[in-house]
This record gives C-alpha cells, structure tokens and sequence, in this order.
C-alpha cells in the first residue's frame, strides 16, 4: 500500500472520529454546565428537546412524571391550621345550657335615637337577645355547651298579648327541654324599667349594670330556685361587691308567681341593668357572670375549672 493510501485512510479515520464528537458533545454541555444569565427562549425550548430524548434514550434514567400535588401535599409537614381543615368536626356535645327572653324586644335607650321615654324603650333587634347571645358565646369559649332560644314573640304571635308573655315563653322553654332533654341550668335574661342611678354600679373608676334574681313563690320547688339564685349572687358579689341587688319572692299577688321555674330544678328569671344603661355596660355584668355560672357548674360536677 502506498504512502498516500495510508494517508487518505488515516484522514477519513480521523474526520469520522471528528463528525461523531460532534453529535453527542453538544448534548452533554448543555444539560450539565451551569447556566449563567437567562437563556434565549428558542435556546430554551431546544435544551429542553435535548433533555427529553437523553431521558428517554438512557436506560438508567426514571421515566419524568408531572408533579401530583396531592401526592406532594401527603407528604409535606401538616401545620395545626392545616390539620383542622382536613380533619372531620366532631359531634358537639348535648346543650347542658338553655338561654331565653319572656320580654325579647327590652332595650336601652341609649341605644334606641331619638326615643327618650323609658316606656318606648323597645327594639325588635336592639335587645335583651343580645345579652343572651354575649353570655352564650362567653359561657361556649369556657367549654360549656349552651343554646339561646330568640324567638320574637310580638312578630310570630297572632294578636300578641304583653300579658300574656309568659304563657308564650313557656311553650317555648317547653318545647327546647322536650327536644333537649340534657339541660341543667336554664336563664330567663330581662332588662329592669328602673333609671341609670338604680340600676349601676362603679367598680374600679367603670361602670357596671347591677342585676337582680326573681323566684316565683308559687312554684312547688321555690326553695330550689331560690337556693340556685343565692349560689350565683354570692359568686356575683365575691367577684364585684354589690353588682347583685338581691333575689326577690314573687307570688300571684304581686306579679306572675310561676315564672316558668316549676319547669327547671335549676332555673333563674335575671334582671340585668335598667332601661338607661348602655349596651357596653350590660356586657361587662354579662361576663362576670359567665364567671359565675362557670363555676357553679364545676362545683356540682365536682370537677376542676
């Protein structure tokens, strides 16, 4: 063989070596050497090509999947936020409370514009129902379950009838202890016709509405409500004395004698604040007695508050 065959075949040897370099270097230093800046979009989209046929070509490479977010978020720390949105609600426990109005529609006048006289001192929303939702929620955040029945007598009632109040509240408190059959403790919440100067008391430079406990004389078991009462006023004035202005015995002669207390072994009818208080006022008496009832609630379940 002559010296420019071997020369020709040596060439053609080294130009093959050459043209398949070439085809696979590009690959490698695309998909491994670091980026630096942003790329072109088209130099982009055609990295990306690359990187689809090596992944399919290399059989030692795990086939590419879309990320499953679910997948993702199973395997992710659960926050407590995260928790209570993923976790089922458990079944709320039996109402062990029951709060209700004879007289829903009381209010304040410091809360009702342009009404001076205490006898317009009405409001089919700005009432006593909403002493009764303040201590609800109060008595719920301490752990206790509670129901209010608001119901709007003068709007449901055909022909209502004032005096007749509590012949209507009663069909209501009836129906809830038949349909509740776990309650303990039911509260009759009212707002008394007296004027600002009877009906509050200054503790620590603020002003707090005073309340008061009626127990009908005509009830079988008087001496029992009468018992609750004075379990809930000395709480009352151990925690701001004189906030309770006592417990007052009503019989037929003098007022309504029954005041649906035959129907609760544990039933009190309160008289919170006085047709000239502000709403502000009423809810500061509202939470210490929440206080109270709270703890008169462990004391007869002998557990620790």
């Amino acid at each position: 063989m002559t010296r420019t065959k071997l020369r020709v075949i040596g060439l053609s040897v080294f130009l093959s070596s050459f043209l398949i370099s070439l085809k696979v270097i590009p690959a490698y230093i695309e998909l491994n050497e670091p980026k630096v800046g942003t790329l072109p979009e088209k130099s982009q989209v055609l990295m990306v090509k690359e990187e689809k046929i090596i992944i399919q070509k290399s059989s030692k490479t795990i086939k590419a999947e879309k990320p499953n977010p679910i997948a993702s978020l199973k395997n992710s720390a659960v926050t407590p936020t995260a928790k209570r949105m993923v976790q089922k609600p458990k079944q709320s426990e039996q109402p062990r409370v029951l709060i209700y109005h004879t007289h829903n529609r009381e209010s304040w006048l410091p809360e009702l514009q342009g009404k001076t006289d205490p006898n317009e001192a009405f409001d089919s929303k700005i009432n006593v129902t909403l002493l009764g939702k303040d201590l609800s929620n109060k008595l719920k955040v301490k752990g206790m379950s509670v129901i209010q029945s608001a119901e709007d007598y003068p709007s449901k009632i055909n022909k209502f009838d004032y005096a007749k109040s509590y012949a209507y509240s009663k069909a209501t408190l009836s129906k809830e202890l038949f349909k509740h059959k776990s309650i303990e403790y039911v509260f009759d919440i009212h707002r008394d016709s007296e004027s600002k100067s009877k009906t509050t008391i200054l503790y620590n430079n603020v002003n707090y509405a005073q309340l008061y406990f009626v127990v009908g004389r005509d009830n079988p078991n008087w001496k029992q409500i009468k018992k609750f009462a004075a379990r809930l006023q000395n709480k009352l004035n151990e925690k701001i004395p004189g906030i309770s202005k006592g417990i007052y015995q009503k019989d037929h002669s003098s007022g309504n004698g029954q005041y649906n207390q035959s129907l609760a072994e544990y039933s009190a009818l309160i008289e919170i604040g006085g047709v000239e208080n502000a709403l502000e006022e009423n809810y500061r008496t509202i939470s210490i007695l929440a206080d109270a009832i709270h703890e008169i609630w462990h004391e007869d379940h002998n557990s620790a508050i």
